[in-house]
C-alpha cells in the first residue's frame, strides 16, 4: 500500500480496481465446500504474510479437488499478482493472465448451470479487477479500465439481486470512494458525484459487520484516510491491522505515512528503518523495497529539516538498477525524487549550513 498523494493517482486507480474487485472472493464461505474454503484462507493468509510460494500451494490444492470451480485459478492468479506487484515485476505475467482467464472461463460454465450463484460473480468479477490492476501498473490504460469495470459490474449485478451481505459494501464502497476521488475535477460534468462519504461509510459496515471482510477493509480505509489526510485515523486502522500482520511492509508503509502526515517524524523513520532492515536481509529481489524505504526515509529528513540525510537517501535511491517495465512502475517516485532533493538542497543553503554524512548515513554538522 503506497501514500495517496496527488503524484500518485495512476497508483490510486489501479489499488481502487484491486480493492473494488480483487479481494471480493473472502466473502464466500457460506457457499465454499469446507476444505476449499480451509485452503482458500489459507491462501490469502500467506499472502498477507508475504509468504507467496505457499499461497500458490493452497491454491494449487483448490485446483486440483475443483478443476472446474473458478476459485483455484483466481487464488493463483491472485497470489502471482502479489508476488509481481511487491517485487515490480513482469517475469509470471502469462501465467497470470492464463489462471485468470481460466477463472473466468470456469465461471461462465458454472453460471451457465447456475445463473443465481452471487459467489461464482465475486471470483470472476477478481479475475477481471486482477487483470485491470495489472494494467494499470504498466500505464495501459484503456484496457485498465476495461477490465476494471467488468470486475465492478459483476458486484453491481450481485447488489441487484438484493443479496443481503454486509461483506459487499467492501467492494462497492471502495469503488464509490475511489471513483469520486480521482474524479473530482469533473464535477461540472452530468453524472459526476461524489460518493466519498457513501463509500467510507459502506467500507466502515464492512469492516464493522463483513463476514470476510473486516480486514481487507481495514487496508481500504487506511489508505482512504491518509488521501483525506485524516492521519489519526489512518494509524489508528493501521496499528489494527498490523496486531494480525505485524510484518506487512505495505501496511507499515501506510503507518510510517500516517506518522509523516502528522509531522510524527521519529515515529515514521523508525517504521521504515524496520522495513528496511528486514529487505536488506532479503534476496536481491527485495530492490523495489529497499528504493521504496529511501525515497521515503528522503521524504521524511527533507519534512524533519535534516537536508544532508535527505540528499543522502536521494542519492542511495538511485543506485539501484531496474529493468524497463519494473522501472516505470517507480517512474513517479524518481519524478517526485528530484523535487525532493531540490527542496532539500535549497533548504542546506537556506539554512546557511554544510552537512556531510558519514559512510553509516549520520549526519554530522559543520558550521
Amino acid at each position: 500500500m503506497q501514500c495517496l498523494y496527488c503524484h500518485q493517482r495512476v497508483f490510486l486507480f489501479s489499488l481502487c480496481i484491486y480493492l473494488s474487485c480483487g479481494l471480493s472472493f473472502l466473502c464466500a464461505q457460506s457457499t465454499l465446500p469446507g476444505d476449499m474454503h480451509t485452503w482458500a484462507i489459507a491462501t490469502i493468509d500467506n499472502i498477507y504474510r508475504e509468504r507467496f510460494r505457499d499461497a500458490e500451494d493452497e491454491a494449487r490444492k483448490i485446483i486440483k479437488k475443483y478443476p472446474a470451480h473458478p476459485a483455484g485459478f483466481f487464488f493463483m492468479a491472485a497470489a502471482i499478482d502479489a508476488w509481481m506487484s511487491t517485487h515490480l515485476s513482469d517475469k509470471r505475467e502469462n501465467e497470470f493472465y492464463r489462471f485468470c482467464d481460466l477463472a473466468v472461463d470456469k465461471g461462465d460454465k458454472m453460471l451457465e448451470k447456475n445463473d443465481g450463484d452471487p459467489w461464482v460473480r465475486f471470483f470472476m468479477g477478481g479475475a477481471e479487477g486482477y487483470k485491470g490492476t495489472y494494467e494499470a501498473r504498466f500505464g495501459r490504460w484503456i484496457t485498465a479500465f476495461r477490465y476494471g469495470w467488468k470486475g465492478v459490474s459483476f458486484l453491481m449485478q450481485i447488489r441487484e439481486q438484493e443479496n443481503e451481505m454486509a461483506d459487499i459494501n467492501y467492494g462497492i464502497g471502495s469503488y464509490e470512494y475511489w471513483r469520486s476521488a480521482i474524479t473530482k475535477n469533473l464535477r461540472w460534468m452530468p453524472g459526476v458525484e461524489d460518493k466519498r462519504e457513501q463509500g467510507i461509510e459502506k467500507l466502515q459496515k464492512a469492516r464493522k459487520s463483513g463476514v470476510y471482510t473486516r480486514f481487507s477493509a481495514a487496508t481500504g480505509l487506511i489508505d482512504i484516510y491518509l488521501n483525506e489526510k485524516s492521519f489519526v485515523q489512518a494509524l489508528t486502522v493501521a496499528d489494527e491491522a498490523l496486531k494480525k500482520y505485524p510484518d506487512s511492509r505495505w501496511l507499515l508503509f501506510g503507518k510510517a505515512q500516517a506518522h509523516l502526515g502528522a509531522k510524527n517524524y521519529d515515529s515514521a523513520r523508525k517504521v521504515i528503518r524496520q522495513v528496511l532492515t528486514r529487505a536488506e536481509n532479503e534476496p536481491s529481489e527485495e530492490h523495489a523495497t529497499i528504493t521504496l524505504c529511501h525515497f521515503w526515509l528522503a521524504k521524511i529528513e527533507c519534512a524533519d529539516g535534516n537536508f544532508a540525510e535527505c540528499i543522502a537517501e536521494c542519492d542511495l535511491m538511485k543506485t539501484y538498477q531496474f529493468d524497463d517495465d519494473s522501472r516505470k512502475q517507480l517512474d513517479h517516485y524518481f519524478d517526485e525524487l528530484e523535487s525532493i532533493k531540490k527542496q532539500a538542497i535549497v533548504g542546506r543553503k537556506s539554512a546557511g549550513q554544510t552537512k556531510l554524512v558519514s559512510k553509516n548515513n549520520q549526519a554530522v554538522q559543520h558550521p
